[in-house]
């Protein structure tokens, strides 16, 4: 999912490359399994950005002065467009290879790492941020308002920081059979080490997403619930948040085929990680799923009960 290898696959579960082959690009051998790839990318952007933007304006309304449960959704829905608007703009780029020049080749892939890593950033804050306002409010209402929002701040920054080495280790690979300008940004890729870098920093996001969730979870059918309605709310965020882990974490695990065929030089290896490229695209569902937390978690509970999600509108 993270990297571009302008001679062999796809980066980030969007860039598409062909494989070996003789004639036009449309005659490539792996054309169907892009096409495929294409058809999931298209669909992921369409339910996603106005399901995201929906979340924007409704909280955009209210921003000012709201608590960090609203900020921290509010940063989720536009980190997701972010995201988003870059697969229009990567498929323009790297199906039709237009003559870049290296510096705006380096703009996009930071920009693209840059949404990518703040997003999992984003979505590690929350839950967090909901394991300690539900089960322990009183410690998390001791951190203050203002570094409340110091810590938004800081996941922003992190991604910043992160996608750094993506614009530094961004070289040129010479491909012969490939069919597009030697500007093209379809020929610029990272290192394979930088690529497995990447990928485990956004699995320990995953793991982290994961085991603070089924923290707040056993926490949760802990408590004594007077409202009835409560486990039916919480197996249908559970079943969000179990469907957004697989969809992200899935996809992490076959690009790992990808860099070991890089590592490796395996041809075998490599054309079966082209194939997979439809499944590494499945991880931009994700931002289809994101908006279901913040309308899940916007729901308020009846009769006051303690319940697995916080109303957004606490004064924390």
């Amino acid at each position: 999912m993270m990297t571009v290898d302008g001679s062999s696959n796809t980066s980030s579960s969007l860039f598409f490359n062909n494989c070996s082959y003789s004639g036009p690009p449309l005659t490539s051998c792996l054309w169907p399994w892009y096409i495929v790839a294409s058809v999931i990318v298209a669909v992921s952007f369409l339910l996603g950005m106005p399901a995201n933007f929906t979340v924007i304006v409704k909280l955009s309304r209210h921003l000012h002065g709201s608590s960090i449960s609203q900020r921290l959704f509010f940063s989720l829905a536009v980190s997701d467009v972010l995201c988003l608007l870059c697969l229009p703009v990567g498929v323009a780029i790297f199906i039709n290879g237009p003559s870049l020049s290296h510096g705006v080749c380096q703009l996009f892939f930071y920009f693209f790492f840059f949404c990518i890593t703040s997003d999992v950033n984003i979505l590690v804050l929350i839950s967090i941020q909901r394991y300690y306002q539900v089960l322990h409010p009183k410690k998390w209402e001791k951190l203050g308002r203002i570094w409340q929002r110091l810590l938004l701040f800081s996941v922003w920054m992190l991604g910043a920081l992160v996608a750094l080495p993506a614009v530094f280790l961004l070289t040129e690979v010479k491909n012969e059979d490939d069919w597009t300008d030697s500007r093209s940004c379809r020929n610029q890729r990272i290192t394979p080490l930088l690529e497995a870098v990447y990928i485990s920093f956004i699995v320990f996001c995953h793991l982290v997403l994961f085991y603070f969730y089924q923290l707040l979870v056993r926490g949760v059918h802990r408590t004594k619930m007077a409202d009835k309605k409560k486990p039916r709310v919480t197996k249908l965020f559970i079943r969000i948040i179990a469907a957004s882990l697989v969809v992200g974490f899935f996809p992490l695990v076959l690009r790992v085929v990808y860099v070991v065929a890089l590592f490796t030089e395996s041809a075998e290896l490599l054309h079966v990680s082209q194939m997979l490229t439809f499944v590494e695209c499945f991880y931009f569902f994700n931002h289809c799923l994101n908006p279901f937390l913040y309308f899940f978690a916007s729901r308020h509970q009846p009769g006051g009960g303690k319940s697995l999600l916080m109303p957004l509108n606490d004064n924390s």
